[in-house]
């Protein structure tokens, strides 16, 4: 007995010693779509500390990508950054502005990562020709349908332009004496920037260079055109909220939506009917912007922390990880060689809703990578939210968010030298 409570103590005085010698990091991160996705990711925390005794992660929910970013900067403001973040994808100029980021090209160099990695998602993270962390939740808005509906009402297939949308949500559209029963459609609120930048690139626009946004190109002006349109013929809300447009779906309280593909697992199996996904559908092209983000490492920790972050990294992005990680919750996996592990395949027969939006991401880029994104954010969403509720016209609206989004560009770039 003497000798066991003797291993005993000495196992204990080992855990003691690898706790103190581990190097610690913090990981801030967000939720931004519906599902309790807070408790997958502590849960990834958990098993990378298991298997990395020298290391020691603090998982930081922050809430949503707006407020982890600005947690983010106020740590950077007092010299105390967390070691990792995982922002939205436009966020990348804001934080090189900073410069609070650690170039990785160099360790990226080293592996795998260029040879395996999606190029279009690893291009979320480049400035510059350097790589700045690694993505690790893209996503891309998607058309959700409640297949159950559209057999109801005999409708076969699903819209593939912005005309057969429009028709196939004033069919999907239900009102009874004159209330209404549901929706055809709904706009997922509160990014509605990100879902009007898709529209744009479905008119072969980028609503955005490097130094200023083209808010007030004949192209975008077309596409919020077209909003109003659906808006005035009754299929579609003027206003919803991101996780309340997520509900009204699985309710039935609308037939399709426009969300992101990281819902998708939350609304398969929250929905009792037949839930199907489909290309946004296109105008003159098929097109989306990249959501969802890249984790990111702070420029200025010690050696022993880079590393850590680093590591910590590589593993959230690896192979098996990111194939559960996107069966999980819907999130694409960014390397090639998750999309062909036995589980991944053999859930892609299951679910081959799950690869809508990888097939839609060849005609995707990058969402809004211009400085200070998240004021220009702002302009943007409140020129298509007043539009919509009939404040203000669509022309006025964008040539507004246009002139006052580029003046904040300017003030940044000026201040930057």
């Amino acid at each position: 007995m003497v000798g066991g409570t003797a291993a005993v103590a000495s196992a204990a005085v080992l855990r003691g010693a690898r706790a103190q010698a581990a190097t610690k990091v913090q990981f801030m991160y967000p939720v931004g779509v519906s599902g309790d996705i807070n408790k997958i990711v502590s849960g990834m925390v958990a098993k990378f500390n298991a298997a990395h005794p020298t290391i020691e992660v603090e998982a930081i929910y922050a809430g949503n990508y707006d407020n982890t970013e600005q947690k983010v900067i106020t740590s950077l403001g007092v010299g105390d950054p967390p070691s990792t973040w995982l922002p939205i994808n436009s966020a990348l100029q804001t934080f090189l502005g900073l410069d609070s980021l650690a170039d990785v090209t160099q360790k990226a160099k080293a592996g795998d990562i260029y040879q395996d990695f999606l190029p279009q998602f690893l291009d979320t993270c480049v400035s510059d020709g350097k790589l700045y962390g690694l993505p690790f939740q893209p996503s891309t808005p998607v058309l959700y349908l409640n297949r159950t509906a559209m057999k109801e009402a005999g409708i076969a297939k699903a819209p593939q332009t912005w005309t057969e949308l429009l028709e196939v949500a004033k069919t999907l559209t239900i009102r009874e004496n004159g209330e209404l029963k549901r929706w055809g459609l709904t706009i997922g609120g509160g990014w509605h920037d990100w879902i009007f930048e898709c529209y744009c690139r479905q008119n072969e626009l980028v609503p955005w260079t490097k130094d200023k946004v083209l808010f007030d190109n004949p192209a975008a002006l077309d596409a919020l055109e077209f909003w109003v349109k659906m808006e005035k013929a009754g299929v579609m809300p003027k206003a919803s909220t991101w996780e309340g447009s997520a509900n009204d779906f699985m309710a039935g309280r609308t037939a399709m939506l426009y969300h992101s593909t990281g819902s998708l697992t939350n609304l398969r199996k929250s929905s009792k009917f037949e839930v199907d996904v489909a290309f946004m559908p296109k105008n003159k092209v098929f097109g989306a912007a990249q959501g969802g983000g890249p984790i990111m490492i702070a420029k200025k920790q010690t050696d022993a922390q880079l590393e850590a972050a680093w590591t910590l990294t590589q593993w959230m992005t690896s192979t098996e990880v990111q194939s559960q990680w996107c069966r999980d919750t819907g999130y694409l996996a960014v390397r090639k060689s998750a999309w062909e592990t036995p589980e991944m395949l053999a859930y892609l027969k299951e679910v081959p809703q799950a690869k809508v939006a990888l097939e839609q991401s060849a005609y995707a880029g990058a969402f809004l990578q211009v400085p200070g994104y998240h004021k220009v954010r702002e302009y943007l969403k409140s020129a298509l939210d007043r539009t919509l509720a009939g404040e203000i016209k669509p022309d006025a609206a964008l040539k507004e968010a246009n002139d006052a989004s580029n003046r904040e560009i300017q003030r940044l770039l000026r201040r930057r030298g």
